[in-house]
């Protein structure tokens, strides 16, 4: 059969801010093409995303792209890989599929949005006849071989004016069965091009690769584990290393980012990564980073990985005090976050702090003791984001019901500057908009002023007086703020 595998994107509304996370190559997808492609089936591979980016953000151009591509490949099969914001425009092209192609197309989403709301998704839109739950690789193998079957586990599909949800299907335990993710249904000329936002800030030639799936821990604002399940599934070292020398050589890549929820979850395995990195001698040729726990880092596993050339952590601190830290079920405390970011320091590896604002039942004294952290911890990269209730999360699904299903799905991008601005802590509405906003201005946008400056080459002196020009106006207009900025 063929098939083309698709990745919508969010609304044109929020773009081009949605070029963030644009030289990651969408993993998920390409697992999905090679697990189809090892079965014997004929596989394209559409990223939305990179073809606005490669032409100016033409978007008539890009629908005409698509479009163009359904009707010339026919496929059996379309795909659709869909996050949150991207539900309408994956409605859209579930319509091209059925006018171009054929009704009798088979339109199949997956991805965390339809994991997580299946029956909504297909009510919404209708020209998708079935959702693949969870890690689809094999789901969508057995559709490829055998069509839409009530005997496929891991189906949520219309019948009749009913939903059927077949039998559950466990995700892949040993991830070495895999077959290799389908690098040459990527243009990787353009996701290893240098850019400041896969190792954050410093642009560098890289490329993002997986080494696990899951996360140990299930904190209340995260939708990781409506794909993954809970609990880790590990890639073998040796797999791992492959992976590695396969981005480099081939590549050519200065950099990679470990895309792990957390590549931590066992340090015996990690210490034996950063061995084996340096075995190889890999520690000399590329610098990498990666997503950890606070509770997992000590000295030793430190020194191991900045000696086998990790130059950065990002750590989940989230926030300022244990007690909103519990509120989310983040099982880690404040105390465990100083340590983390003390020892990170002490071995020279740069810290990345993700920072969450207007968690459920935050007050005003976890909000400055937050700014507090941030000052004393003072991180080379912060990403600080208002809280999204994504779906299929606990928060999510304390919403009312009614609250739940008027949602504008488009407007789940960059939530922080448009779309509904749900206030979950215990600041009334208007003081906590002014308390979020001078956040954003005061500390936030500053600090990554001069992250930016500081982690910019030496000989793009365009950018560094563009930078520099910003930082000043700041200080001359701010300067007591600027004193407070934790730099």
């Amino acid at each position: 059969m063929k098939i083309l595998l698709i990745y919508p994107v969010p609304p044109k509304s929020h773009w081009p801010l949605g070029a963030m996370r644009s030289r990651w190559v969408p993993t998920g997808l390409g697992f999905l093409a090679a697990a189809l492609h090892k079965a014997g089936h004929t596989v394209k591979v559409h990223v939305r995303e990179e073809y606005l980016i490669q032409n100016g953000y033409d978007w008539k151009a890009a629908n005409t792209h698509l479009r163009e591509m359904l009707s010339e490949f026919r496929p059996d099969i379309v795909g659709l890989s869909v996050v949150t914001p991207a539900v309408r425009e994956s409605g859209i092209i579930a319509g091209w599929a059925k006018e171009l192609c054929s009704r009798e197309v088979l339109v199949v989403a997956g991805g965390p949005h339809p994991s997580a709301l299946p029956e909504q998704m297909l009510i919404e839109c209708p020209e998708i006849d079935a959702i693949a739950l969870a890690e689809a690789e094999q789901t969508l193998v057995d559709i490829a071989d055998n069509g839409l079957h009530p005997d496929i586990p891991g189906l949520v599909y219309r019948d009749n004016g009913t939903f059927v949800h077949t039998a559950p299907r466990a995700n892949p335990a040993d991830l070495d069965s895999l077959a290799p993710l389908a690098y040459d249904l990527f243009d990787m000329n353009f996701y290893t091009q240098p850019s400041r936002w896969m190792i954050r800030w410093l642009k560098l030639s890289a490329t993002n690769i997986r080494t696990s799936r899951g996360c140990p821990n299930r904190c209340g604002f995260c939708a990781g584990h409506i794909v993954a399940s809970l609990g880790v599934r590990f890639h073998s070292v040796d797999y791992v290393i492959d992976q590695v020398l396969n981005a480099v050589n081939r590549f050519g890549v200065e950099a990679i980012h470990f895309e792990d929820d957390t590549i931590g979850a066992d340090r015996q395995r990690l210490l034996a990564i950063c061995d084996e990195l340096s075995r190889h001698g890999l520690h000399r040729r590329i610098r990498w980073d990666c997503c950890m726990r606070a509770d997992q880092v000590d000295t030793e596993l430190l020194r191991c990985m900045k000696a086998s050339g990790c130059i950065q952590i990002e750590y989940g601190f989230e926030c300022g005090t244990d007690e909103a830290l519990k509120r989310i079920g983040k099982n880690v405390t404040i105390d465990e976050n100083l340590r983390a970011a003390r020892l990170t320091r002490e071995a020279g590896i740069r810290i990345f702090a993700d920072i969450m604002l207007g968690l459920p039942g935050e007050t005003e004294k976890d909000f400055l003791a937050t700014i507090r952290f941030l000052r004393k911890t003072r991180p080379e990269v912060i990403s600080a984001t208002r809280l999204c209730p994504l779906p299929g999360t606990p928060i999510f699904n304390a919403l009312d019901r009614q609250v739940r299903e008027s949602i504008n799905w488009g407007q789940y991008s960059y939530f922080s500057r448009s779309g509904p601005k749900f206030n979950f802590t215990a600041i009334p509405d208007e003081r906590f908009e002014r308390l979020y906003n001078k956040f954003d201005r005061y500390v936030s946008r500053p600090q990554i002023i001069w992250a930016m400056l500081r982690d910019t080459r030496r000989g793009d002196h365009r950018e560094m007086r563009n930078l520099t020009g910003r930082l000043m106006r700041f200080i001359c207009h701010h300067p007591i703020r600027a004193l407070r900025v934790p730099w």
